[in-house]
């Protein structure tokens, strides 16, 4: 078991190095999706001592959420917008693979540097890892759509840091998460129409053309 979820950590680091470099819209909805899957995998090995009511919400938030509502939100939007690319990178894609290479060589450094024996440096790893390229990849587009997939990416770190901590991540603690998500991508939702309906486009530099 230890030894699958080794292996499913390593597919979630490489789904992250890979976002580094994508500029068709359409495989943000798939990197969502695929690293739903893992999330809810992962959880459904590290909860199993859990209670069933905390259990079963995180599975709720894992597999019907992260896994299945946000790729469809996001695939809806992107059809909205009509856009097939993003508006384009200030890092070129190729570049952008080797600086999210570097953000997990220097994320597993700072989880080993820690020294917790109870720390689970794998999920750690791939929390920090997350959050960085996370980060990364809003500020290197100026498309409104992958900043958007950017703060997801950043909520599945937050995920895995509970799994990280000992897999003990309390209901209101979920709760409150889930709220979050829910109530950012309806926000963005929103945000992202209401571009398209001034400007035909999603790309942030017309921002600066909105006036109180």
């Amino acid at each position: 078991m230890n030894y699958l979820i080794n292996l499913i950590i390593v597919a979630y680091i490489v789904s992250l190095i890979y976002l580094a470099k994508v500029e068709l819209l359409k495989n943000y909805v798939k990197i969502l999706a695929i690293q739903g899957l893992i999330i809810f995998f992962v959880a459904i090995a590290e909860l199993k001592g859990a209670d069933f009511l905390h259990l079963g919400f995180v599975l709720v938030e894992t597999l019907v959420f992260k896994a299945i509502f946000v790729p469809l939100f996001m695939q809806r939007v992107i059809k909205r917008s009509g856009k097939t690319k993003n508006s384009g990178m200030y890092i070129k894609p190729y570049a952008s693979v080797l600086l999210a290479t570097v953000f997990v060589a220097i994320s597993f450094a700072i989880v080993e540097s820690i020294h917790d024996a109870h720390l689970e440096i794998k999920y750690f790893t791939a929390a920090i890892a997350s959050i960085i390229i996370g980060l990364y990849v809003g500020i290197n587009h100026r498309d409104i759509i992958t900043h958007l997939v950017s703060y997801m990416i950043i909520e599945n770190g937050i995920f895995l840091i509970a799994l990280a901590l000992g897999g003990e991540m309390p209901i209101l603690v979920n709760s409150a998460i889930l709220l979050d998500i829910f109530s950012s991508i309806l926000i963005m939702g929103i945000f992202l129409n209401r571009i398209k309906d001034y400007f035909q486009t999603t790309d942030d530099k017309e921002l600066t053309q909105l006036k109180d």
